[in-house]
């Protein structure tokens, strides 16, 4: 891996990174991101909500799912930041 070269000037937060790369990289993280995208995909209409409890509910398990199925692109872009500040 590159960045293993290059490396951060924090290296606990280098290892925090790389340690979720990893973890996002496996097959099991995949399986998991499908499996919640078509909960997502699911749950993304207004059919069946009756009221505005359940609007809002609907709306909060929404937005946590596209914040966990996002995580990788979230995490690689801060890190691959992070490695341009530190190389500056």
């Amino acid at each position: 891996m590159a960045e293993e070269t290059q490396g951060l000037k924090d290296r606990n937060l280098q290892k925090y990174y790389e340690a979720l790369l990893a973890l996002y990289a496996m097959p099991g993280w995949k399986f998991v991101t499908e499996d919640l995208q078509k909960i997502y995909d699911a749950g993304n209409s207004l059919e069946g909500i009756s009221s505005m409890e359940e609007l809002h509910f609907r709306r909060g398990q929404i937005d946590i799912l596209k914040q966990i199925v996002a995580q990788p692109v979230v995490v690689r872009a801060a890190y691959d930041l992070m490695l341009a500040e530190d190389n500056e």
